[in-house]
């Protein structure tokens, strides 16, 4: 294992206290906009994006945690990656179809108000 990667891990351990405060935050600063944005139809992209974006680095931290375990890294080194990384891709990846399927109804909720007009 080459001392870069190792002295890598050994940083993180130094900043799990900010690791654990930080990632709670970011994904509510991105979740509570979301519960007044999306049943209007507003920010899709962010929104969708910020959740897909979540779910993918948490994917990282846990590729990175099973590399840790693997090279032998201590366990203070490698516990807040993974439970960062389990976090992540478990509840971001969980709610990313359902906030897909709200934008997609929310597009129908517009089609069938646009025909109710027209009628």
């Amino acid at each position: 294992m080459s001392g870069f990667f190792a002295e890598g891990f050994r940083v993180i351990a130094h900043y799990r206290l900010a690791i654990a405060f930080a990632v709670p935050a970011v994904s509510l600063s991105i979740t509570m906009p979301s519960l007044f944005l999306m049943p209007r139809g507003k920010a899709k992209g962010l929104i969708t994006g910020a959740y897909m974006l979540q779910a993918a680095l948490g994917g990282a931290c846990l590729l990175f945690a099973m590399a840790g375990i693997i090279a032998g890294e201590p366990r203070d080194s490698v516990v807040p990656l993974l439970v960062t990384g389990i976090v992540l891709t478990v509840i971001m990846g969980t709610y990313t179809p359902l906030v897909v399927r709200e934008y997609q109804q929310f597009e129908f909720r517009k089609l069938a108000a646009e025909m109710f007009r027209r009628s």
